[in-house]
């Protein structure tokens, strides 16, 4: 059965969860892929708009897109539980996988309902299309009691890999604001505003285990690409406001896009 994409995965633990779920939603799993596309997006907030938008997207290219990332805040203080069990029947019906970080208001039974039914990359390292991806969430409410705090991997496992958090690292500058002045739909990486590729405050010590990507969002209004050190940050706007991302799999080129 041909489900538009084929997922290359290197085999490891992790590797077996992946192959489990993909064969979960009918996928099968094998050392080539033909789309190399993943759509980013983060900040839904419970919006309506955004599932509607995220169905168009993936009816559109879903010859395209073979990976979903998407970066946090998917509720709003954990609610409503709904909105998570709606979101996660969208993602079943187009079969595509989903990897994920929980944001600062994803928690309580919103993210047991994701955790339940997808691949969290928090603590883990997952391999897809030659890629490693791993994450750390948000920062969700510990004191509801129902969520343990952030979990990673150590420090030096991060290095060369895709890391995704709800959260942008410090260090970034002159991120474009979104408007429709500034906002260019089919644009790329190179008419973004980015930080320096070398950074004077950080050394080559602390450079060491740098991710070979970031991908972020949680500040709602700012968009584009900066650099800290050599990693490429890809911070992302509010999907609740029609903004998301294409990243090519293979050379890591992005296209920022709007409603």
């Amino acid at each position: 059965m041909d489900f538009g994409f084929v997922a290359c995965l290197e085999f490891s633990a992790w590797d077996l969860v992946l192959r489990h779920y993909l064969g979960q939603l009918g996928i099968r799993s094998i050392r080539s892929i033909i789309n190399m596309f993943a759509l980013l997006f983060s900040d839904s907030h419970a919006s309506i708009g955004a599932l509607n938008l995220l169905r168009k997207i993936l009816t559109e290219k879903k010859k395209e897109i073979a990976l979903l990332i998407f970066s946090g805040d998917l509720v709003n203080m954990g609610e409503p539980v709904e909105y998570a069990e709606q979101f996660i029947e969208l993602i079943k019906l187009f079969k595509i996988p989903l990897f994920w970080v929980p944001g600062n208001n994803d928690f309580g039974e919103s993210y047991k309902v994701l955790q339940n039914h997808t691949l969290s990359l928090e603590g883990k390292i997952v391999e897809f299309a030659g890629h490693r991806f791993t994450g750390v969430g948000g920062s969700p409410a510990s004191w509801s009691g129902q969520y343990q705090g952030e979990n990673s991997v150590n420090r030096k496992d991060i290095a060369g890999t895709i890391f995704v958090s709800h959260m942008p690292p410090h260090g970034l500058s002159k991120l474009n604001a979104t408007s429709t002045e500034n906002f260019h739909r089919k644009d790329t990486e190179n008419v973004i505003a980015s930080g320096a590729k070398q950074s004077d405050n950080l050394t080559i010590k602390q450079l060491s285990n740098c991710p070979l990507a970031h991908i972020c969002g949680h500040v709602h209004h700012t968009w584009g690409i900066g650099y800290i050190g050599q990693t490429k940050v890809i911070k992302l706007a509010s999907f609740e406001f029609g903004f998301y991302a294409i990243m090519n799999l293979e050379n890591l080129e992005v296209s920022f896009m709007s409603l």
